[in-house]
């Protein structure tokens, strides 16, 4: 009779330790579960900071791929606007041809003129060298304008290699805007989102 209370105790006892010793392992594993847990979420979130600086550097490289892309369409404006002075230079000096081999023929008609009215010989050799004269003002007049415009086609020339020198750059910077979004995009590419 006295040894069953006692087995009791020692059931009782035993149980208690196992209760004990299980809810030690218990709280070890919540703890070893919390720091774990701790861990990742820093290690997330390091890594998340890390993806949005490097998105954040993209874009300003972005931004400033923009700013020399819209610089180099400036200076294709600059050039353009160039070559359409000169244009208007050309037809300037078109204008100025056509006006001088005007001057030419009406000197060569008024020669013409002069050389048929025999009595008035004296008067008429008088206004064949004023002819004459003009004539050789009006084909320096050609001469200046076919130099000017000459010098037109040249400085157009050099506009164009500019306008091509310019849209290769731009081409250029297209491309490396191009990468940098593919740059951008690679860190999304990562997430485990629906494509």
């Amino acid at each position: 009779m006295e040894q069953e209370p006692r087995q009791m105790a020692e059931i009782i006892e035993q149980s208690l330790r196992e209760f004990n010793s299980a809810m030690q392992h218990r709280e070890q594993a919540i703890v070893k579960i919390g720091n774990q847990t701790a861990q990742m979420i820093r290690v997330s979130i390091i890594g998340l900071i890390l993806v949005l600086c490097a998105v954040f550097a993209l874009i300003a490289i972005l931004l400033s791929d923009m700013g020399n892309i819209t610089k180099s369409l400036d200076d294709v404006v600059h050039h353009m606007g160039n070559i359409n002075k000169n244009i208007v230079y050309m037809a300037e000096n078109m204008d100025n041809v056509k006006q001088s081999v005007d001057l030419v023929r009406i000197s060569i008609d008024g020669v013409d003129k002069h050389i048929k009215v025999m009595p008035l010989m004296q008067v008429s050799v008088g206004h064949i060298n004023d002819n004459i004269f003009t004539m050789n003002q009006g084909i320096s007049n050609v001469n200046a304008n076919i130099k000017s415009l000459n010098n037109n086609l040249t400085v157009m020339s050099v506009d164009m290699a500019r306008i091509n020198q310019q849209f290769s750059s731009l081409n250029h910077q297209l491309g490396g805007m191009g990468f940098n979004i593919d740059r951008i995009a690679a860190p999304i590419k990562m997430l485990p989102f629906p494509r």
